[in-house]
């Protein structure tokens, strides 16, 4: 599968800011990772979205890095987890456990079990790192990332936030400071996505700032700090941000927790107008590309974690960790079908092209057949003939005719025997000048036809 850069020549266009902003921020597809300002010191972040605060050099770090633009997702599983099982929505892993940490310390501060923060102290205690990127949040729970470098630090990032967090900023430091050799990342699937983007195709030498681990967070979906925070916890709750302890989501439920002892829940559902605009666009509920991911999913107690140990890497620290005294694990048993329920019903909430949309495509002449193969793989991200094969429900032999087709018509582009589809703008344009010939032909037949008339009707 082609990188990200190779498929920018191959699509015809140039990685910059502007293309950034035109396909993924106007869009409101931006996650706000953070990831397009931590890589490059003339972007910065404006409330919500990134902004360019000093000239475009073109040199796509911001584009190709961003999680919302091309990600070779398979490349990656091949180099990441070559040998592990492939559960459907579940992505690879090596097993799956429910952990916890042995120090009541980290029990009485963090989110179901501890596992996250017990992980990256024995990494950086161990030397596997020297510092990891996490997400912190101050007195009234405003979140920011921190390159943690001390235990210390890495216990003020315990528990969860739910609020989009711009966790790559602290990339930058990473960039910037030649000491930190190997560096953790602990983020939600999306900002996994460009950790794992950044790891495969760095923008700084290997020996320096190499992401060395990465941890992912269950997440259905995050929210708005004004929304969530302002909104519904300050103002419809009636809680004052400075007095929570701890939040958490299980079972339909938004749960608040307070300093006092108090416990407070309400519908997630309700939270829903709040929810970040990328996230009805997200398929990963679990962080596939991540070498371990974790949460409370199908967790019966929740002072365990669950944990899908997906890279070798991942396995083995989870058995140092667990060598050292450091965590308890057990068998989890058939609470991974749990885990794969919500997998599978957040990856089916893709991107999805409307009927009315199939139509109108076909007005233009163009096969039916071949309108819905260019709308799967569109939705599918590309797709090799077998994959598009069995996606369409047609053989092999009958997709290939509609794919030369396609290709023939400019819809497709083909590396190997992987097919990329078109940008719509440009199948769109591409169309119109088709029509436009068409017409141009038709009208060159004019006085001829109105001759005919002319003899037969005066």
């Amino acid at each position: 599968m082609t990188t990200a850069v190779k498929l920018s020549a191959v699509l015809n266009y140039t990685p910059s800011f502007e293309l950034l902003n035109k396909w993924v921020i106007e869009k409101q597809l931006c996650c706000y990772c953070g990831t397009c300002a931590g890589v490059c010191p003339r972007i910065g972040l404006d409330g919500k979205v990134p902004r360019l605060v000093d000239y475009c050099s073109e040199c796509g770090n911001c584009y190709n890095h961003c999680p919302q633009t091309y990600t070779p997702v398979k490349k990656i599983e091949e180099k990441v987890f070559p040998g592990t099982n492939k559960e459907g929505a579940l992505g690879y892993y090596e097993k799956c456990v429910f952990a916890q940490s042995t120090d009541k310390n980290i029990l009485s501060i963090a989110q179901n079990g501890g596992l996250v923060t017990t992980l990256l102290i024995h990494a950086l205690e161990t030397g596997m790192i020297d510092g990891a990127i996490v997400t912190v949040a101050d007195k009234d729970w405003m979140p920011r990332p921190l390159l943690a470098r001390t235990p210390e630090e890495i216990k003020k990032a315990a528990g969860s936030k739910y609020v989009m967090s711009p966790i790559m900023l602290a990339y930058r430091l990473v960039i910037n400071d030649p000491t930190v050799k190997k560096v953790a990342i602990v983020g939600l699937p999306c900002q996994v996505k460009a950790a794992r983007k950044l790891q495969t195709d760095p923008i700084i030498p290997v020996e320096n700032g190499k992401i060395e681990l990465i941890i992912a967070l269950f997440c259905h979906r995050n929210f708005s700090y004004e929304g969530l925070i302002l909104e519904t916890v300050k103002k419809k709750l009636n809680i004052d941000p400075s007095e929570v302890k701890k939040f958490d989501i299980s079972k339909g439920k938004f749960m608040v927790y307070t300093k006092d002892g108090r416990q407070v829940e309400l519908p997630v559902k309700d939270l829903a107008k709040y929810s970040w605009s990328s996230c009805s666009s997200c398929d990963d509920f679990t962080g596939r590309l991540a070498d371990i991911s974790v949460g409370n999913a199908g967790v019966v107690d929740t002072n365990w974690s669950m944990a899908i140990i997906r890279s070798k890497k991942g396995l083995d620290l989870l058995n140092d960790a667990v060598k050292a005294g450091k965590l308890r694990v057990t068998e989890c048993g058939d609470a991974i079908n749990v885990v794969l329920k919500d997998a599978q019903k957040k990856a089916e909430r893709r991107e999805k092209v409307s009927e009315v949309l199939y139509q109108r495509f076909s007005e233009l002449g163009v096969p039916s057949e071949d309108v819905r193969a260019y709308f799967t793989l569109l939705t599918l991200g590309g797709a090799s003939s077998a994959e598009l094969s069995k996606a369409l429900n047609i053989s092999v032999t009958e997709l290939d005719t509609i794919l030369s087709r396609l290709l023939e018509r400019g819809w497709l582009t083909k590396q190997e025997d992987y097919y990329i589809p078109t940008r719509p703008s440009t199948v769109i344009r591409i169309e119109a000048a088709r029509l436009n010939n068409l017409i141009k032909k038709v009208l060159e037949e004019e006085s001829e036809l109105e001759g005919i008339y002319a003899r037969k009707f005066g």
